[in-house]
């Protein structure tokens, strides 16, 4: 970890819904809603949703669904105050292990069109540019549909 910073991958539970809500509307300018949280980790066999904690401070998270033989990231954030820290190397690398254990063949994720830095990051962790989703956003803004190819039995 980079910055000799201790990053604590945990699962999410439902007294960290109100953490993820409040900075999905500030980062995202929406949410999955607080209702859907609490169903995705109580009910959803699918979900796997996991935060990042460093000296006992919710730092980030990240969503995803597991649908067999394919996974998917759904949202995923760093607090600004704890980016280039490693925190999302950590909570992308907790799903790609994940992943590698059940034996998923594709993980994939949408990510603005706009958002170099973090195009650059997926680059980096093996996720390749697979097709272009148009006007996908609110704003019309078009998603890059990036794969990782995890290696799982096709």
């Amino acid at each position: 970890m980079e910055n000799n910073v201790k990053i604590k991958i945990r699962k999410m539970d439902i007294s960290d819904i109100p953490f993820v809500y409040d900075n999905e509307i500030k980062i995202f300018g929406r949410s999955l809603g607080e209702k859907t949280l609490y169903n995705e980790i109580l009910y959803n066999d699918l979900a796997h949703y996991y935060l990042a904690v460093i000296d006992n401070q919710r730092a980030g998270y990240i969503g995803s669904w597991f649908t067999l033989p394919n996974a998917e990231i759904l949202n995923v954030f760093v607090l600004e105050q704890y980016q280039k820290r490693g925190v999302g190397n950590a909570l992308l690398c907790k799903v790609i292990d994940l992943c590698k254990e059940l034996d998923i063949i594709y993980l994939s994720l949408e990510v603005r069109e706009s958002n170099l830095s973090a195009i650059n990051f997926y680059k980096k962790l093996g996720f390749k540019r697979e097709a272009i989703r148009k006007g996908y956003y609110e704003n019309k803004e078009d998603a890059l549909l990036m794969v990782l190819d995890i290696g799982g039995k096709k």
